[in-house]
């Protein structure tokens, strides 16, 4: 079913739990334990660390095609024929098209909170993995009276490929933090020099992470793709040469403040 649909739905059951008539309004009062709140959709995420002669050198990978929301309202962004390397490793991320959408809504004695990403023709870092596509989306409801955060986070992907070969096998509906391993080599120019790097790692799918509990502040990070990779080699007049990866593709956070310290994150 559509994503919009489904909100759509989530919103009118939440507003038939609280004994209103759902109208998709944004002027409404928000949760009485909400101080400040916000949502962010992007088509990828990550970051790169290279150690040469024992130096360590990192760089991020910025939310590109970022979507965000920090008060009502909503806003979409979309990316297109991304091509990504860092710090001399091509092709951290390469994808076709990408969008984004985040959405941020109150209702009187509720306010909920949505991130959602879209992905076609995805590559991880050089082709170790390959998706034909993936979504995923994350959404959080604070309701007045509760200290519960309560989320739910959901992804899709299509024909997953490890290093070149068969598509793999994965469950439906895809289970949170389900993994994969994923091995092989991947090419490092170094001042100069092609430096073919043995790496090993992880693709975790339907990752969900939460930060927060027990304070006022509390975050939710839904990664739908999330590969980590990492490996060294020795090379001779550069010494150790070691790379780590991590490369995440429709990836979703929501941030909440909240009146008083939030006693639990749920996320189904």
């Amino acid at each position: 079913m559509n994503q919009r649909i489904l909100r759509s739905v989530r919103l009118s059951a939440l507003a038939c739990a609280l004994g209103l008539s759902f109208v998709a309004t944004q002027a409404s009062a928000q949760s009485a334990e909400v101080v400040s709140a916000g949502a962010k959709a992007c088509a990828l995420s990550g970051g790169v660390t290279v150690t040469v002669l024992g130096l360590n050198t990192t760089l991020p990978l910025p939310c590109t095609g970022q979507a965000q929301v920090t008060a009502p309202g909503n806003k979409e962004n979309s990316a297109l024929g991304l091509d990504i390397g860092l710090l001399g490793l091509v092709s951290v991320v390469k994808l076709d098209v990408a969008r984004q959408r985040a959405d941020y809504t109150n209702l009187s004695g509720a306010t909920a909170l949505d991130g959602r990403s879209s992905v076609a023709g995805l590559s991880l870092v050089q082709n170790l993995v390959a998706l034909e596509g993936a979504s995923g989306a994350l959404s959080c409801d604070s309701l007045t009276g509760s200290t519960v955060l309560q989320c739910q986070a959901s992804a899709d992907v299509a024909n997953v490929r490890i290093a070149g070969g068969n598509v793999i096998t994965v469950p439906t509906p895809l289970p949170q933090n389900f993994r994969v391993p994923v091995g092989g080599s991947i090419r490092l120019v170094v001042l100069g020099i092609t430096v073919e790097v043995p790496v090993g790692g992880a693709l975790t799918l339907n990752s969900v992470a939460t930060a927060g509990v027990g304070s006022r502040d509390v975050s939710v990070t839904h990664k739908p793709v999330q590969l980590t990779l990492g490996g060294s080699v020795n090379v001779g007049g550069l010494g150790l040469i070691g790379v780590q990866v991590e490369a995440a593709a429709t990836p979703s956070t929501i941030n909440v403040r909240g009146r008083t310290p939030f006693t639990a994150v749920t996320v189904d």
